[in-house]
């Protein structure tokens, strides 16, 4: 169990940098849902992969991933608004 919640962490961490690359590449926009799902996926996969053999000391990795899902989670909120906005001007 511990290598697979090893790997769930390692794969998490492995989005939200690929997500940040792809963004400073230009291959991501900030506008764009999937930048968002990358971070909050991978902010999630890394907050389990922390519970496993949580200590006090993990409190910091906890608050940073559960910071990251909340901002994920509010600009996938503002691309779904701004998309349905879109679609409403065009009907």
């Amino acid at each position: 169990m511990e290598t697979v919640l090893g790997a769930v962490g390692v794969i998490g961490a492995a989005l939200c940098i690929l997500a940040y690359f792809l963004l400073e590449r230009e291959k991501l926009s900030s506008s764009g849902i999937a930048y968002y799902s990358m971070n909050g996926v991978g902010a999630v996969l890394l907050l389990i992969a922390s519970f496993y053999h949580y200590d006090s000391g993990d409190l910091g990795v906890a608050v940073q991933e559960l910071c990251w899902i909340a901002v994920s989670l509010m600009g996938i909120t503002k691309v779904l608004r701004k998309n349905k906005r879109a679609n409403n001007d065009q009907n």
